[in-house]
């Protein structure tokens, strides 16, 4: 009877350290993952910072071309007016 009471400790002691084996697997496993996605977040996170970095950039440019846009038709005009100033001083007899 006591042989038949250990026989089943036994077994239960081997259960429980298989699961725990298993956990600890399990464990390293997950923690490999953890660091797998850790790297993949940084990466991500400097690709994401490098983008709104362009995105500035873009902004700013596109700014200087509305401003350059704006200069162009002030000058554009200031022609027109002076050709047409010019045109009327031609015309005068």
């Amino acid at each position: 009877m006591e042989l038949q009471i250990f026989n089943v400790l036994e077994e239960k002691i081997n259960r429980v350290v298989r699961l725990v084996e298993n956990l600890k697997t399990e464990n390293h496993e997950l923690r490999m993952r953890i660091q797998e996605l850790q790297a993949l977040l940084e990466e991500r996170e400097r690709t994401l910072y490098a983008l709104r970095v362009e995105i500035e950039k873009s902004k700013t440019v596109q700014n200087e071309i509305e401003t350059y846009k704006k200069n162009q038709d002030q000058i554009r005009i200031k022609v027109e007016n002076l050709l047409q100033k010019l045109k009327a001083f031609e015309d005068i007899p």
